[in-house]
C-alpha cells in the first residue's frame, strides 16, 4: 500500500510518463517502475534526476555516492550522475535514452516488433541497473493495484 507522500508523487510521474509514451513510445509502465525504483516513489531526486541517469558527455553533472553491485557484491561508489533543469526534462531523456540509445537499441528493436512489455523489462533490466534483481523489482512494482489505477487514470481510462 502506497503512502500519503507517495501517491501525490506517483500520479505527477504517471502523467510525466504517459507524455513521454506518447512522444517516444516507450511504455509508461517501463517509465514509473523506473522512477519509483530509482528515486523512492519520488522521495530523492538531486538535481532533478529521478532515474539515476549516469552522466553524459554535455550534461550538467553532480557527484552522487551509490550502490553499485559488482562481481556479486554491492558496492558503495561515489559516481557522477547527470543533472536537469526540470523533472519534465529528467523524464523526456530518460525515455529517449531508451528509445534512441545505442546501448538499448536491441532491446527496443525486440519491443517494437513484439509490443511484449514483460520481454521489454528482461532486456532492459540489465543493461539499464547493475542489480541482478532489477527487472523483477519492476515487475513488483508493476504489480500493485495503486500503480495501475494511477496510470489508467493518467491515460485518461480511469473510474475517476
Amino acid at each position: 500500500m502506497l503512502t500519503s507522500q507517495q501517491l501525490p508523487r506517483l500520479a505527477a510521474a504517471a502523467k510525466a510518463a504517459c507524455l513521454c509514451e506518447k512522444a517516444t513510445g516507450l511504455p509508461a509502465e517501463i517509465t514509473v517502475a523506473q522512477w519509483a525504483l530509482e528515486s523512492g516513489w519520488g522521495a530523492s531526486a538531486p538535481g532533478n534526476n529521478c532515474f539515476g541517469i549516469k552522466a553524459r558527455a554535455g550534461r550538467q553533472t553532480q557527484v552522487l555516492s551509490t550502490i553499485e553491485h559488482i562481481e556479486g557484491v554491492d558496492q558503495k561508489q561515489d559516481l557522477e550522475f547527470a543533472a536537469f533543469d526540470s523533472i519534465a526534462e529528467c523524464f523526456d531523456y530518460h525515455a529517449r535514452l531508451i528509445t534512441d540509445g545505442k546501448s538499448y537499441a536491441k532491446a527496443w528493436t525486440n519491443y517494437m516488433g513484439s509490443r511484449d512489455l514483460q520481454a521489454l523489462i528482461s532486456d532492459l533490466a540489465p543493461i539499464y541497473a547493475t542489480d541482478p534483481a532489477y527487472a523483477d523489482k519492476l515487475r513488483s512494482v508493476l504489480s500493485k493495484p495503486q500503480v495501475q489505477a494511477v496510470l489508467a487514470l493518467a491515460r485518461g481510462k480511469g473510474n475517476g
